[in-house]
Parts: C-alpha cells; structure tokens; sequence
C-alpha cells in the first residue's frame, strides 16, 4: 500500500489532500477534507470514486482544485463518489 498525505492552507482552511493506491500497477484513488483554520471541524471527506489517477502528482492536483470548489462553494463538500 503506497499513501501520500498533503496538508496545505487555502484561503483561511486547511486543506488535506490524501491520495493512495494498492500496489505500483494500480491508480491512485483520491480523498479531500477541508476545515476553517480557527477551530472548526474537518468536512466529510469528498471522495473522487468515479476517476483513476495513473500519477500522484495528477491525484495530488485534482484534490487541490477539489479543495478549492470545496472551500468557494462550488462544490458539495461531502458525497463519496461525486466528480
């Protein structure tokens, strides 16, 4: 089991990306929380089912603009399998 774990700021939240794959010759899989730096509680996680990563750094990017539909609300914050 390969897993990266991506803490960042945005715009007031902190933002935690976390990608993670099986084995070398599966995709990586994506998971996105969000939560406002003064306290608040960390968001459900956004989980991308409907989409395969072939690279961390592709995976990493989508959860980072996730993130940020996330943190605008452009985006639900919580439903598993929503793209």
């Amino acid at each position: 089991m390969q897993k990266k774990v991506d803490l960042s700021t945005r715009q007031g939240h902190l933002v935690e990306v976390v990608i993670e794959r099986p084995d070398d010759r599966q995709p990586w899989s994506l998971a996105v929380r969000v939560r406002a730096v003064q306290g608040s509680a960390w968001s459900d996680a956004w989980v991308d089912a409907s989409r395969s990563y072939f690279t961390c750094h592709d995976a990493l990017a989508a959860g980072k603009a996730q993130a940020a539909r996330m943190i605008d609300g452009d985006a639900p914050v919580s439903p598993r399998g929503a793209g």
